[in-house]
């Protein structure tokens, strides 16, 4: 069978669909995979990411797989005009209905399409997206020290990956950092935004700037080793924020402790595999950050609980999934 694979989208390491197309060639041989719009017209399945078909797909009537990442204009309508929503909700409800199959990456977010753009539930799979390629090999000792003075980071600190913006919870770490006289930093990366300005001030108001560190440009093959030099992993968006399961990935990838917000997509992703907190108790993230840095036997369990969550979600386990619901067309 011939697969072709929208080019969207794109991701800091390359093109997610470039991606995926390796992985499925690597793991599902016997069908061919296609990443190039022009070669639409002879393909036999389309899987798309984008809230359209191709002419030619639509033309010829070929099954098609639609995967909804978000649904964001219907969540956070004061970010688009009146014109914006109506358009991307048409072209939305129009594709999926259409779609032999819609993909969407957790149980929420599959009764949200369900239920606001009314489509049959029967035909929409939970499937876990494939996080950035798994690295050959772990860093090297060498490697790991290039990274650590590349980035000036401290010898034990807590890391925060994502959107830095309020409802992703920055502060609560930060104010943990004043109230706690545990001995570690706090390393945020994420594009400079009005809201790291903010905490960059909270941090030097409540004198602890010196243990904090923002990493604004972050070269993407650095990642790893910058989870496996961190101690904890911070992860605290609200649960009516835009949050990717891809950083839980990583975390548990790398082993690295995890303290997370309460939420259904964290939880989909970690299982029992972290400390799980409500960002606004302050008491609970101090409590459970004190106890990921310092508690050993709870980290080595917790290590051991990633190790086995990661298997879910690896190469394999997602090109298994797809193959299966390409085939089922």
């Amino acid at each position: 069978m011939k697969i072709g694979l929208d080019t969207a989208p794109a991701t800091p390491r390359g093109t997610y669909s470039q991606h995926l197309a390796n992985v499925l060639a690597r793991y599902a041989p016997e069908h061919e995979y296609v990443v190039d719009g022009k070669d639409y017209r002879h393909v036999d399945l389309y899987h798309g990411f984008k809230s359209s078909l191709p002419l030619s797909v639509h033309l010829r009537r070929v099954p098609s797989v639609m995967t909804v990442p978000n649904l964001n204009f219907l969540r956070y309508p004061h970010l688009y005009t009146f014109a914006e929503r109506l358009f991307a909700l048409k072209l939305y409800r129009r594709a999926l209905r259409r779609a032999s199959r819609v993909i969407t990456v957790s149980a929420p977010a599959r009764e949200e399409l369900s239920e606001r753009l009314r489509i049959d539930p029967s035909k929409i799979e939970v499937v876990m997206p494939l996080a950035v390629p798994v690295p050959r090999a772990d860093p090297s000792q060498a490697e790991l020290e290039y990274v650590r003075r590349k980035y000036v980071l401290p010898e034990r600190f807590i890391l925060m990956l994502g959107t830095v913006e309020p409802r992703h919870n920055h502060q609560a770490v930060l104010t943990a950092l004043v109230d706690a006289a545990f001995p570690a930093g706090v390393v945020v990366c994420g594009r400079r935004t009005a809201w790291s300005d903010y905490l960059l001030d909270y941090a030097r108001a409540r004198h602890v700037a010196a243990r904090v560190d923002f990493i604004y440009e972050l070269t993407p093959a650095d990642l790893p080793a910058l989870f496996r030099l961190a101690r904890v992993f911070a992860y605290l968006p609200d649960a009516d924020a835009e949050a990717s399961i891809v950083p839980v990935v990583e975390a548990l990838r790398a082993g690295l402790p995890m303290v997370l917000s309460d939420t259904q997509v964290n939880r989909e992703a970690a299982g029992n595999a972290a400390a799980y907190v409500r960002p606004e108790a302050q008491g609970e993230v101090r409590a459970a950050l004190e106890n990921a840095l310092e508690d050993e036997p709870w980290r080595r369990t917790m290590q051991e609980r990633e190790r086995r969550r990661a298997e879910l979600f690896s190469e394999y386990a997602v090109a298994e999934r797809l193959v299966q619901i390409y085939t089922s067309l």
